[in-house]
């Protein structure tokens, strides 16, 4: 198996945990978990194939240095990707919590 195959295999991996993890009876944050690790994933294989091709892209074109600088740009968007999901994917189980039953708590905030 080359390196390609092995990555795939791990994403692959990840993909059915946390589907089973979508499973896991309750709510709260466990029930965020599947859908979080879904959309990372496929955003990072979509930003990698983006990537790839604009930082190969800057080096023909323009050159070591602005293919260093696409490089640090790329590792700064992977990085930031897991991150903008998770804040995206909360505050919709907030305001999905606070729509449904947010008056019943006196005002109190809704936790997931």
């Amino acid at each position: 198996m080359d390196s390609l195959e092995i990555l795939l295999a791990i994403l692959i991996w990840l993909l059915v945990v946390g589907a089973a993890l979508m499973r896991v009876p309750g709510g709260g944050v466990r029930s965020l978990i599947a859908p979080w690790l879904a959309l990372t994933v496929l955003t990072l294989a979509v930003e990698f194939i983006v990537l790839f091709i604009a930082t190969y892209g800057l080096l023909f074109t323009l050159g070591k240095e602005a293919a260093t600088v696409g490089v640090v740009a790329s590792l700064v968007i992977f990085g930031a990707t897991p991150v903008l999901w998770a804040v995206v994917l909360r505050r919709r189980a907030h305001s999905t919590a606070a729509s449904k039953g947010g008056a019943a708590h006196d005002g109190a905030p809704a936790h997931v």
